[in-house]
């Protein structure tokens, strides 16, 4: 009847109460859940190799270890994350290259995950087989050899970029402004990618670049930073643009570098052990009062992130550039033998006022945009320039001519040239401004001379850095 309804009304609501407390209590698996599961998956790796056709032969060692390994990457792709991932033997071997040596075998390409499920082209290095094939920043990879990359995780994809030296591989590219995605066949290199640059420049600022955070890093940021004192140092620019992370532990050192105490990041797991503050060991690299700026963009990723955080948060200096990128999930390697392992987010980390950096990244205190000069070039043309290699041939054969001219003169010889050089790209059918050619030359001579390269002419972003520590010495345009 109609007067039962309230109560069985309240009945209701207080069930569903009861499901919400017992939901939040977040009771864990049963052994017997596991165990019925494992049970499952046996028998059907037993259906598979009793059953399937498998070409009319009988299966393997290889055959049984390559299912597994796809069973693997399946439950860790069931997790719906892609930053957890598993590590075949291979791939395993890949990461202490990276990590541990900075030098491997494939395109010479940065990569991030975009948010429809590619990845995009955070930057093509220096001389590499992917900047000669005229790749771009912003570019997305949508096929690999033909196949989606759709939703795949970043390490499977690296997976495939990656290879033997001398191998080709085909990837499809989308790039804004084009009508239609297109293919581009690369033979794989060899490709070696040290993590740090540094010089000194002008009014005694001295210039750090981190390109990834390795097991040298610290190491190797202690070193710079000990030669650029001797020389004088009265401020410091950091760049972290498009530095896509690395070793957490060595984005922790490199913040402590530049902090005296404090914390400098802290993470939250759901078991206990993956909460985690790391805090300022004392062991200032930098003295406290000298004049930093941070420079970071859209691709500043997962340790630069921790770095910037750390830093604006303590007011220990300014952070000039874009918003960051906004991957801060801490991976653990977790190993299944000798050789494989796999890698599960376990933490998402916060700045020290305790600020949540995934998919929000770290705000600059001074906004900058970057050059639109490459955006307004013509891509054909681009392509053209890098496949015919005329700037390569120019900056390669005048230093190896002339190593007995200092840095700057061989820079000054090579910019003369420029005009010349315009004429025979005109005479190639190459249009290309005058600026973009200058761009160029100046970038793979730093390349070539293992230097920074310091272009304030085509780069805003890093002259509003500079202009933020001369204004803290007093020698900025606005103090005079």
């Amino acid at each position: 009847s109609i007067s039962c309804l309230p109560a069985l009304a309240e009945a209701v609501e207080q069930a569903v109460e009861e499901v919400v407390e017992q939901e939040e209590e977040a009771q864990p698996y049963e052994k017997d859940d596991l165990y019925y599961q494992l049970e499952l998956f046996s028998t059907a790796l037993s259906y598979i190799l009793h059953n399937f056709y498998n070409d009319n032969r009988e299966f393997t060692e290889e055959d049984v270890e390559n299912a597994t390994n796809g069973a693997i990457r399946g439950m860790l792709q069931g997790l719906g994350d892609r930053y957890s991932f598993y590590q075949p033997k291979e791939r395993r071997k890949r990461e202490q290259e990276d990590l541990f040596h900075a030098r491997f075998g494939g395109l010479g390409i940065r990569i991030l995950p975009s948010a429809d499920g590619f990845v995009k082209i955070v930057q093509p290095l220096d001389g590499t087989p992917a900047m000669k094939a005229g790749l771009r920043s912003g570019d997305k990879i949508i096929k690999v050899n033909d196949e989606s990359i759709e939703n795949k995780s970043l390490e499977a994809v690296v997976s495939v970029l990656r290879g033997e030296v001398g191998t080709d591989v085909t990837i499809t590219i989308y790039r804004p402004g084009r009508n239609a995605p297109f293919p581009v066949t690369i033979t794989r290199g060899i490709i070696t990618n040290p993590s740090m640059t540094d010089i000194m420049m002008e009014d005694q600022i001295g210039y750090v670049a981190l390109s990834r955070f390795t097991k040298e890093t610290p190491m190797e940021l202690g070193k710079a930073l000990d030669e650029l004192a001797k020389e004088g140092m009265r401020a410091v620019v950091l760049d972290l643009r498009s530095n896509t992370g690395g070793l957490m532990s060595s984005a922790v050192a490199v913040a402590d570098a530049f902090l005296e105490r404090g914390v400098i990041v802290s993470t939250e797991g759901r078991i206990m052990r993956s909460n985690t503050e790391y805090s300022a060991k004392k062991k200032v690299l930098c003295p406290i009062d000298m004049p930093l700026a941070i420079l970071v963009n859209g691709n500043s990723a997962s340790g630069s992130e921790i770095v910037a955080g750390a830093i604006k948060d303590h007011e220990r200096g300014v952070i000039v550039g874009e918003k960051t990128f906004g991957k801060a999930v801490v991976q653990q390697r977790f190993p299944l033998d000798q050789d494989r392992a796999i890698s599960i987010t376990i933490s998402i980390y916060k700045t020290p006022n305790g600020d949540w950096i995934h998919k929000k990244g770290i705000e600059p205190n001074i906004e900058v945009k970057p050059s639109e000069l490459l955006k307004e070039a013509d891509d054909k043309m681009l392509t053209k320039l890098y496949k015919g290699e005329y700037i390569d041939k120019l900056v390669y054969e005048y230093v190896e001519q002339n190593k007995e001219q200092d840095t700057k003169e061989q820079l000054q010889v090579l910019e003369s040239k420029i005009p010349e050089l315009m004429k025979t790209l005109a005479d190639d059918e190459i249009e290309l401004d005058e600026k973009v050619i200058t761009w160029y030359i100046r970038r793979t001579f730093a390349r070539v001379k293992n230097l920074p390269n310091i272009d304030l002419e085509n780069d805003p972003q890093l002259a509003a850095a500079i202009e933020e520590v001369k204004k803290k010495l007093g020698t900025s345009e606005e103090s005079d």
